[in-house]
């Protein structure tokens, strides 16, 4: 079966947004004051403070890294996966807006990348679909 270019291009950016939500969640939970001293609301974010935040990124950026390498491979479970993953790190930056604009803005386009190029039906290969 020949596999689209298109996808392979949405598994190095489900890689790509694995390490940024590793970033982000590392930057929260080891420097506890760095998002504080950016945002002044104390340790808030919204529903969690940052370092629960932190938690759940670098648990996202995990499993993210391993649906890249599912997605690479070809694995249909894995493209449906990072699909659901990539969208709740799109709802999850909203939640960073205020910290971060034009970081959380970056990530949440790689994030709609990687669902377009996950959900995208290639032309040359006819009846596959995500």
């Amino acid at each position: 079966m020949e596999r689209s270019h298109w996808v392979a291009f949405a598994g190095i950016l489900l890689m790509v947004s694995a390490l940024f939500n590793l970033l982000t969640g590392f930057v929260a939970i080891f420097n506890h004051g760095y998002y504080s001293k950016v945002y002044s609301q104390g340790n808030r974010l919204l529903i969690l403070n940052y370092t629960a935040w932190g938690w759940i990124f670098v648990a996202i950026g995990i499993v993210m890294a391993l649906l890249a390498l599912g997605v690479l491979v070809g694995s249909r479970g894995a493209r449906l996966a990072g699909i659901c993953l990539a969208a709740f790190c799109l709802v999850a930056q909203m939640i960073f807006l205020p910290v971060y604009p034009w970081w959380s803005l970056f990530t949440m386009l790689v994030s709609l990348l990687v669902v377009y190029g996950l959900l995208v039906e290639p032309k040359h290969v006819h009846g596959v679909r995500v």
